[in-house]
C-alpha cells in the first residue's frame, strides 16, 4: 500500500488515534495462558510484548525444530467487522482472509528456520532426539479496506507462539505480540507494512530470538524516515 501524503501529516494521524488498537498490548488467549507462564514476563533481549524462557533447561542442547502450521483457532474472529469491506462482507469472508495469513505466516516460518545460521536444524520428525516443537498462533487481525485508503486504517495483527520438548513435552518457552505497521518515509512516497510482512518480520525475529551467539539484541522497528 501507498500513500502520498506529507510525513508530518501521516505521522500526527498515525500517532493521534490510527495506532491506538496497535499499540495496546492485546489479552492473552487461551493458547498461553494454559501454558501457566507468567505472561507479564518480558526480556530487554527480544522485541516481544512478552517473552518467557525456562531456566531448568539450557537450549543449546536441541539440536532439531519441528515447526508445526499456524493455528487461527485462537483468532478474535469476533472483531471481523472492523475489517468489513467489500472483500470482507461477512465472518466467514474474515475468516478465509485469517487462513490465508496464517499460511502465509506458516511458509515464512519455514523459510526463517531453514536459514543456514539459525540455531536448529528444521524437521518433521518429533522422534529424533533433542528436538523442539514451536507452535504457533495468529490471534489478532485487522484487514484495511484498500478501496477507503484512509490513512487511520492500518493492518494490525497478533501473535502467541510455544515452544516444547518433543520428547517430554515440557515448555521451554513462550513469547506473543501485536504490532501495527512499520513505516518508511522517504519524501512523499510513503510504504506501510502489510499483515503478510509483519508476519514475514516476526519469522526471522523468532529465527533469529533461537541464536544468542549471533543474535545478542533482536530489534524492533516500528518507525524509520530514509532522508
Amino acid at each position: 500500500m501507498k500513500a502520498y501524503i506529507p510525513a508530518a501529516a501521516l505521522l500526527l494521524a498515525l500517532t493521534s488515534c490510527g495506532l491506538d488498537h496497535a499499540v495496546t498490548p492485546a489479552k492473552p488467549t487461551e493458547f498461553l495462558t494454559s501454558t501457566g507462564t507468567d505472561t507479564e514476563k518480558r526480556s530487554s533481549r527480544l522485541p516481544f510484548e512478552h517473552s518467557w524462557l525456562t531456566q531448568d533447561i539450557n537450549v543449546l542442547d536441541y539440536k532439531n525444530i519441528v515447526i508445526r502450521p499456524v493455528t487461527t483457532r485462537y483468532l478474535h474472529a469476533d472483531e471481523w467487522e472492523r475489517s468489513k469491506s467489500a472483500s470482507i462482507p461477512d465472518q466467514k469472508a474474515f475468516v478465509r482472509r485469517a487462513d490465508q495469513l496464517a499460511r502465509h505466516f506458516t511458509k515464512e516460518l519455514n523459510t526463517a528456520f531453514s536459514d543456514p545460521i539459525c540455531l536448529f536444524y528444521k524437521t518433521t520428525s518429533t522422534s529424533k532426539p533433542d528436538t523442539l516443537i514451536m507452535e504457533v498462533a495468529l490471534t489478532d487481525a485487522h484487514f484495511p479496506d484498500p478501496a477507503v485508503g484512509n490513512i487511520k486504517e492500518i493492518p494490525v495483527c497478533g501473535f502467541e507462539a510455544r515452544v516444547r520438548d518433543a520428547k517430554t513435552g515440557k515448555l521451554i518457552a513462550t513469547v506473543s505480540d501485536r504490532r501495527g505497521p512499520d513505516l518508511h518515509l522517504q519524501g512523499e512516497d510513503t510504504h506501510i507494512t502489510d499483515n503478510e510482512e509483519i508476519c514475514s518480520i516476526w519469522a526471522r525475529q523468532l529465527m533469529e530470538a533461537s541464536n544468542k551467539e549471533i543474535f545478542s539484541s533482536v530489534r524492533r522497528k516500528f518507525i524509520t524516515v530514509d532522508h
